[in-house]
Parts: C-alpha cells; sequence; structure tokens
C-alpha cells in the first residue's frame, strides 16, 4: 500500500475532521418525488422549426454541387486519378514532372 507523506496525512486528518454531515434521510422522499413528477404537465412539443431552414439549406446547396458537377466524366477521371494516387498504382506516364511536385516527392519520402 502506497505511503503518504507527512502532509498528506494532515490533510486528510483536516479533511475528516470538517467535514460535513449530511442531511437525515426522509422516508417519504421518493413518493414526494414521484407524486411532483405525476402533477407536472407534461413537456410542451414545439414545432421544430430549425429543421425548415436546414433543408432549404441542404437543398441548396445540393442543387448548386449538382450544377458544378455537370461533366460527370471529369469528375470520374479526377477521382479515378486521386484514387490510384492514394493507393499508389501510378504508371509512370501518369507522374507529372515540375519542380513543386518534384519536390512534394522528396518531402513525402523524408530525403
Amino acid at each position: 500500500m502506497t505511503q503518504f507523506q507527512s502532509d498528506d496525512e494532515q490533510w486528510q486528518a483536516f479533511l475528516r475532521q470538517h467535514r460535513p454531515t449530511p442531511p437525515a434521510a426522509t422516508f417519504d422522499l421518493e413518493e414526494r418525488v414521484i407524486n411532483a413528477i405525476a402533477k407536472s404537465p407534461p413537456p410542451s412539443r414545439k414545432p421544430e422549426l430549425w429543421l425548415v431552414p436546414s433543408a432549404i439549406a441542404v437543398g441548396l446547396l445540393m442543387a448548386w454541387s449538382g450544377y458544378r458537377t455537370h461533366n460527370l466524366s471529369t469528375l470520374e477521371a479526377f477521382l479515378e486519378k486521386n484514387w490510384h494516387g492514394v493507393v499508389g498504382e501510378t504508371s509512370v506516364s501518369n507522374v507529372i514532372h515540375t519542380p513543386p511536385a518534384d519536390w512534394m516527392i522528396l518531402a513525402n519520402t523524408g530525403q
């Protein structure tokens, strides 16, 4: 068991000496709480108006993004190129040789 330092023992003794006494328990407390809950009115269901602006914002965002991605073949090629880059299946013919790209390759390999 851990041996406490003398200041810890003094602190524990102080807390034991000055601890508050809990209030006496009442035998009918649970019954009073249950009766108070039964007498209270049920919570009113407020209309969830925050859903309306959220739905409008989501609809506009979907319409705007659908308008921007009208060329699906370009989007598909972009996603495929990124997927192959992440997986590491990039062919030599697809590698871009530019100074920023070469610098990123060196930075990512740690050389």
